[in-house]
């Protein structure tokens, strides 16, 4: 029997809600997270499309450089050491949209069914930001099927005083270079800054510095006594973005809800430059799946980078009935991965006792 006009209207319905709110909901999801929104904003997101990533990294300095006299002959020889970081493995993350027919059957007016998809979206909206949120900074130790957080990037000093992770396939315990930078402060009022200029200068590296800091919210607020109110500055773009925040040399200091009792600071380089305070996201960036403005190309940052799946960029389906259900359900997937060309641009600070000011 032929589907009756009044179905088809109703899949046109559902079908044109969703890809209304797609854009918006894809914006929505990056402008909640400071670091993602930052990521953007800097130029430091990539599409990938194949199995893995790959990124140059220099661990090692090359013995093929000297200075040499006229028709001096010299020798060269081959280079030891990896030169590239391999990441292997996508993380895949999907939000989904379920309505049961009789919910359906109990909002039978356009509006009615406009109004009920877009609070079912919002809630799948939300939950997806908090759990994007919650991986960034979580090891996917006991979880593998999540996003490679922080913590399996940046070694903290209270696990090993020597950096002793595998990341990108290239061992912190061999190379020196590979390593990022750790110390613990026993109180905040006593030695935390001192402990952040040390940070801050060890992960400056060749004209670049850290462009972000993301702590501890009870952290930030021990920073904030110390600032003297007429003495102030933010970054203004994250603060219009509803983002508090407060300049540490230069670089936005940003609460992180996920951090909230660690004690943690991040000193996090992307692309190692000044800030742009005039950017904004715009829902038509998102309009294209794999074709973002903002991201297309490869990343310019010379550290912390993220890579998305070209074909998963917050790509969402139509609604489907599953076999044996009386549900209508649509998804919406996001893969990507952390990846770093530089791991000694990158910074931790913790407390070697309790969080105190």
């Amino acid at each position: 029997m032929p589907a009756s006009s009044a179905n088809i209207s109703f899949d046109r319905v559902y079908s044109t809600t969703l890809q209304a709110v797609r854009d918006t909901v894809a914006m929505e999801i990056v402008q909640s997270n400071p670091l993602l929104w930052h990521m953007y904003r800097q130029g430091a997101v990539q599409y990938e499309g194949g199995t893995e990533c790959r990124l140059p990294v220099v661990l090692t300095e090359s013995s093929n450089v000297s200075a040499i006299s006229t028709y001096e002959t010299f020798a060269t020889t081959p280079e030891d050491g990896p030169d590239t970081a391999r990441y292997p493995t996508w993380f895949k993350n999907r939000a989904s949209v379920v309505v049961d027919n009789t919910e359906l059957s109990q909002n039978r007016g356009a509006y009615q069914i406009v109004n009920l998809l877009n609070a079912k979206m919002s809630i799948a909206k939300q939950s997806l930001m908090n759990e994007l949120s919650r991986q960034l900074f979580t090891s996917n130790a006991a979880a593998p099927k999540e996003i490679a957080g922080l913590p399996d990037f940046i070694c903290k000093t209270s696990t090993s005083a020597v950096p002793n992770l595998t990341v990108g396939g290239i061992s912190q315990t061999s190379y020196a270079n590979w390593r990022n930078q750790s110390a613990q402060m026993t109180a905040f009022g006593t030695d935390g800054l001192d402990t952040w200029e040390k940070i801050y200068m060890d992960a400056s590296k060749k004209s670049t510095h850290p462009d972000i800091i993301l702590v501890d919210p009870q952290v930030y607020r021990f920073f904030k006594r110390l600032v003297a109110p007429n003495q102030a500055e933010r970054d203004r773009a994250l603060w219009d973005q509803g983002f508090q925040n407060l300049l540490f040399e230069g670089t936005p200091v940003v609460p992180e809800e996920q951090l909230d009792g660690t004690g943690h600071c991040y000193f996090l380089t992307t692309t190692g430059k000044r800030q742009v305070n005039d950017f904004n996201l715009k829902p038509e960036d998102f309009s294209m799946i794999g074709k973002n403005p903002l991201v297309s190309g490869k990343a310019t940052g010379v550290g912390m980078q993220l890579a998305i799946l070209t074909n998963d960029d917050f790509r969402m389906t139509d609604f489907m009935t599953p076999p044996n259900s009386d549900v209508i359900m649509a998804h919406q997937y996001f893969t990507c991965m952390l990846t770093a060309s530089s791991l000694a641009r990158q910074g931790v600070t913790e407390f070697s006792g309790v969080v105190q000011f």
